[in-house]
């Protein structure tokens, strides 16, 4: 008979009950402590067999507070084609809290992204996705003061990005380009998402263009990849060539 090491074995345990529906979405599962005296191991095992489950994505860690269900949130990419984050997205759920807005100097990496002189100035909103008292993503944008003379950042009612900039921007925005890589947080993005450092996040970056080919909105969305995954349904048949 095959041996199956202790961790798998936990694993299993988990993810059956998960099938099974004994630990639901969002919900809890057992502690490292709990599990090791569970399958009768060491709580380093146990930990082996969360970390694993971590990485499947398959559960979620919040520092201080234990181990839950993912409940992961699939986003067709094509739906985003408009406006990023702000069109159709189940991130449009839940509330933004803005935690910063002010001005800066362009300086080094955000004049090479946007196209600006370093000493040119910046409008900076940072705020973030809150689901279920859960921070979803990190949001950084950023406006060339010079394009939005009439926009006061110290008062303006900040909801949808696409429309701050469809209102104020004397630009018209005409199409945006967007990345999707994963990162690593810095420690701060990881303590606002209660995540582990070494936890990979979803850094979705997009650029906002206007008739003139000017960058006019750069943003940075930082998405705990716990909670969110992305695909494309492509229609096959209508794009295939009758030959």
């Amino acid at each position: 008979m095959t041996h199956i090491p202790s961790y798998i074995r936990i694993k299993d345990y988990i993810i059956e009950n998960i099938k099974r529906g004994n630990y639901k979405p969002g919900g809890k599962v057992p502690s490292e402590k709990e599990l090791g005296e569970l399958f009768n191991v060491s709580r380093i095992t146990a930990t082996t067999a969360i970390r694993d489950l971590v990485g499947d994505g398959i559960v979620f860690r919040i520092q201080g507070k234990g181990t839950f269900v993912a409940d992961k949130k699939e986003e067709d990419l094509r739906s985003h084609k408009a406006y990023g984050f702000e069109n159709n997205s189940s991130l449009n759920e839940g509330h933004h809290e803005t935690i910063i807005r002010r001005t800066i100097k362009a300086e080094k990496e955000l004049s090479s992204k946007m196209k600006v002189n370093e000493k040119d100035e910046l409008y900076e909103i940072i705020r973030t996705k809150v689901i279920d008292e859960k921070v979803n993503a990190i949001e950084y944008v950023y406006l060339p003061v010079k394009y939005y003379v009439s926009l006061d950042i110290d008062n303006e009612d900040i909801s949808l990005i696409h429309d701050l900039v469809e209102k104020h921007c004397f630009l018209k925005q005409k199409r945006a380009k967007v990345y999707v890589e994963p990162i690593l947080p810095t420690q701060e993005q990881a303590n606002m998402l209660k995540i582990n450092k070494e936890n990979p996040v979803l850094l979705w970056e997009k650029f906002t263009f206007s008739e003139e080919e000017k960058i006019i909105e750069y943003s940075r969305n930082i998405i705990n990849s716990d909670l969110y995954r992305f695909y494309m349904d492509l229609d096959l048949e209508k794009n295939s060539s009758v030959g």
